[in-house]
């Protein structure tokens, strides 16, 4: 009964949840799992609430990132940072029982002999989970059938292709989930065809659909070895299927060449070289005594960043160390899998490999009996990343590195919204411009979907440079920054509303601020005004009164705005009028101010959005012009873009002189702009 108890029988270390976890003070490990623990102590109680379980099936991953810091990463790929002076038995602890725990599960699954597996057994069977040798086997020499079978008939069939061995082929099958081992795309098949040991022992046919099939040149020699049993010499007779799978498994020996078929020199030298860092970084290889784990993962990433054919070459390592790992170092696997994720977040590969670098990270991540499947869910969903926007360009920082090898896999990078507000997004390796616009929208409350997000646009304001950078959606931020900071340049992002198609959002409160900070400062330099003659309609004279009370009340102001106020609440033209004296400004503005008094200041800030909305020139991005078509009628001008079109403006009256969308081509126009 005791040990159906939640912490019963468990071992409490004290710890701390940080700021993403501030209730939790305790965790406890037993045969059961592992809990988060709080200690509720009052006058006459004092105990211990369980916060959380999991079990050992849900813990994907652990490590110490830091001597100080425990991360548990669950199969769900949710990740808890705790700190503790006892991390580093609290990690032994909990991976021995995981490895416990995977024994029992090993013992408890049914046997399936050598050889008879039936056709549910993956084919595709190289893929990061240890298998035996006679599964690997079976699963190779699958015959293609163009019947149905019996199972007895299927088993048979194997048995026979076990012992003949002469034929590689995928059979056909029927729709399948995902990470299903349909026998195509295998990384022993990627190995017989481009790997270098593997062309002269194989004659290899690929049909259009991935799967392969041929002959081998050894078997009539395999066949002709029976017969001349007991010769010497003919080493090729001696080849044996082993031979070719250890290719694809885990080495505990570093290469001496690549592993695919690189020009020789120093291609070939460098992949020796991004093996070595692979098995040193997985702790399979002693540390050399210049190296350290950072400059193992920066050395791989900058080969693969100046070399492109040194991607395929690092992915398959990356593969083969992370298959069937008999590693002495109970973390190597885990570590692999690690620095698997690191590489994913940075390159592609090419097109040859890409089918079988998927279904390898597939296979794994998708079956939840395998050990490290969190961590490879984790490589799927970065590699995907990586092919939809092509990847990283710059190489990355040491302290990048340095974080992620630490298992610090965000930055909290800042970013600014108009007015000066900041907001701290985490920022990964894989995080483009694109999923900072969607966050920060979802924030404000743009929730119109990805159309409406296209109207909002991420920028990067760098201190002394008079020109505004917009970024592409499809830049990696920290592409961005770490050229900033390599350069010791000193810049702020600026996210802001760029288009003003969708209607304003006047019941969202952080929009209207946003939208408010953006269009207000346009307003008041006197950029929306349209002044025909260098006058003011009367109607328009009526809307600027209106907003200098609103703007008034908006500066959280709660008294009547004076004469010396007023004159900071118009735009700037609007004092030039020679038809309204300041006096009269005042007298409009007071006598607006009582209808304006009760609001909030967000209620104020919404009413002047919706009175500037239905002015001509408001949404508009105005650049500064030069007329340069005839050296004698050199002439400034603004140009005024928004959703009417293309518009130039004068510099005073901002009335249009040219307003048709087909003279964006600036220059049939002879014009040059500032920005």
């Amino acid at each position: 009964m005791a040990k159906d108890w939640p912490i019963y029988f468990s071992r409490i270390f004290p710890v701390s949840g940080g700021h993403q976890h501030p209730g939790v003070q305790q965790l406890a490990v037993s045969h059961s799992g592992v809990r988060l623990v709080r200690r509720e102590k009052g006058p006459s109680e004092d105990n211990l609430q369980v916060l959380d379980t999991f079990s050992f099936e849900e813990i994907a991953e652990t490590c110490v990132p830091k001597g100080s810091a425990l991360q548990l990463v669950l199969t769900s790929g949710v990740r808890f940072l705790l700190y503790s002076h006892r991390a580093n038995q609290i990690h032994t602890m909990i991976e021995k029982y995981c490895l416990d725990n995977e024994k029992l599960q090993q013992k408890a699954a049914p046997h399936i002999p050598d050889g008879l597996a039936p056709s549910k057994i993956a084919l595709d069977s190289w893929t990061g989970h240890s298998r035996t040798a006679g599964h690997q086997q079976s699963a190779i020499l699958q015959s293609h059938t163009n019947t149905t079978l019996s199972q007895q008939q299927q088993q048979h069939h194997h048995q026979q292709h076990h012992q003949q061995r002469n034929i590689i082929t995928s059979s056909p099958q029927p729709p399948e989930p995902p990470g299903h081992h349909d026998g195509k795309h295998s990384l022993l098949q990627f190995a017989m065809l481009h790997f270098r040991q593997s062309p002269e022992k194989f004659e290899m046919l690929k049909t259009a659909d991935g799967s392969i099939s041929g002959s081998l040149k050894v078997i009539e020699n395999l066949k002709a070895s029976k017969k001349n049993k007991g010769k010497k010499g003919n080493k090729e007779n001696d080849w044996t299927w082993k031979e070719q799978v250890d290719l694809v498994k885990f080495s505990s020996v570093p290469i001496e060449q690549s592993l695919l078929r690189l020009e020789p020199g120093e291609l070939s030298e460098l992949a020796v070289e991004c093996f070595a860092a692979v098995m040193r970084y997985m702790g399979d290889l002693s540390m050399a005594p210049d190296s350290t784990e950072v400059k193992c993962v920066y050395t791989i990433l900058m080969h693969c960043h100046k070399h492109e054919a040194l991607r395929d070459e690092v992915y398959c390592q990356l593969m083969k160390q992370t298959t069937n790992n008999k590693s002495m170092k109970p973390d190597s696997c885990q570590r692999g899998w690690r620095l698997f994720s690191i590489v994913a977040a940075y390159f592609v590969c090419s097109e040859t490999l890409k089918p079988y670098l998927f279904k390898y990270l597939e296979t794994s991540a998708y079956d939840k009996r395998r050990a490290y499947h969190g961590t490879a869910t984790v490589c799927l969903q970065n590699l995907r990343k990586t092919f939809k926007y092509g990847g990283r360009k710059n190489v990355p920082s040491v302290e990048e590195i340095t974080a992620i090898s630490a298992g610090r896999n965000s930055k909290r990078q800042i970013y600014r919204l108009p007015g000066g507000t900041e907001r701290v997004v985490n920022t990964k390796s894989t995080t483009v411009v694109q999923d900072v616009i969607e966050e920060l929208c979802t924030v404000i409350g743009v929730t119109g979907g990805e159309m409406e997000m296209e109207e909002f646009s991420l920028y990067c304001i760098v201190e002394g440079d008079t020109f505004t950078m917009p970024l592409a959606r499809e830049e990696y931020i920290l592409d961005v920054t770490t050229e900033l900071h390599k350069n010791q340049q000193v810049f702020y992002l600026i996210f802001c509303r760029s288009v003003w198609h969708f209607p304003l959002r006047l019941d969202s409160q952080l929009y209207v601020e946003v939208v408010f900070n953006q269009i207000a400062p346009d307003y008041l330099e006197g950029l929306l005004l349209i002044m025909p003659g260098e006058q003011l309609d009367q109607d328009v004279i009526y809307d600027i009164a209106k907003m200098a009370a609103l703007l008034h009340r908006a500066a959280d102001m709660t008294h009547v705005p004076t004469m010396k106020e007023t004159k900071f609440l118009l735009p700037k033209p609007a004092l030039t009028v020679r038809d309204v004296k300041p006096a009269q400004w005042v007298n409009m503005v007071q006598s607006n101010w009582r209808d304006v008094e009760m609001l909030t200041t967000i209620q104020s800030k919404a009413q002047v959005l919706d009175i500037l909305s239905k002015w001509p020139l408001f949404g508009s991005s105005f650049f500064a012009v030069k007329r340069v078509s005839d050296p004698k009628e050199r002439s400034d001008h603004i140009l005024a873009l928004n959703r009417q079109g293309v518009h130039f403006i004068d510099l005073v009256t901002h009335v249009s002189i040219i307003c048709n969308l087909c003279h964006l081509v600036l220059q049939h126009k002879n014009v040059t702009s500032k920005r």
